[in-house]
């Protein structure tokens, strides 16, 4: 029989004893609970996915190689060199130097335009920063996710890397090799 409580105490229910015969029952059963997708994936067998002929496409909202874009209409550029991409980048590996237009030489649109445009990939953690400051979308991240190399020297993205079409990547070895 449970103590009734008075007004001055309070009843506390405890769970089953941590020890005994039941408390072993109860580990073994939460730990096959736990290897039920284990093994329930080994009946699957492996995947092997021949990676350079055939790619898996990426996550929808995947950020990989950033890009600058140009008007269509007039094929000026997007940028007006406002730096509020590398104002809001927190790796700081954005570096923005602007210039003035002038009439007879028009780069962007608005009355200033980035000369110097450059991302070290290096630092870069693909966050997204850049592209949500940028009030003219000017600058996007895109799917291309293959951005290793060997120098460090090489993955810094001048603007006119990041204004051209990103590279197709060639397969490694040609269909029905």
């Amino acid at each position: 029989m449970t103590p009734v409580p008075d007004h001055d105490s309070y009843f506390i229910e405890r769970g089953p004893d941590p020890g005994g015969v039941g408390a072993v029952g109860r580990a073994f059963g939460e730990t096959l609970r736990g290897l039920k997708t284990t093994f329930g994936r080994l009946v699957e067998g492996p995947t092997t996915v021949q990676y350079p002929e055939e790619k898996i496409p990426v996550y929808p909202r995947f950020r990989g190689r950033h890009r600058l874009h140009r008007f269509e209409d007039t094929g000026l550029e997007k940028c007006v060199g406002c730096s509020l991409c590398a104002a809001a980048c927190p790796a700081d590996c954005i570096r923005v130097v602007a210039a003035e237009n002038t009439p007879d030489h028009r780069v962007s649109g608005g009355e200033r335009y980035a000369a110097v445009y450059e991302i070290n990939m290096s630092r870069c953690i693909f966050c997204g920063y850049c592209e949500l400051a940028c009030p003219f979308d000017a600058i996007t991240m895109g799917n291309d996710f293959e951005l290793a190399d060997y120098n460090r020297s090489d993955l810094i993205f001048t603007k006119e890397m990041l204004l051209a079409e990103p590279l197709e990547r060639t397969p490694l070895r040609a269909d029905g090799e």
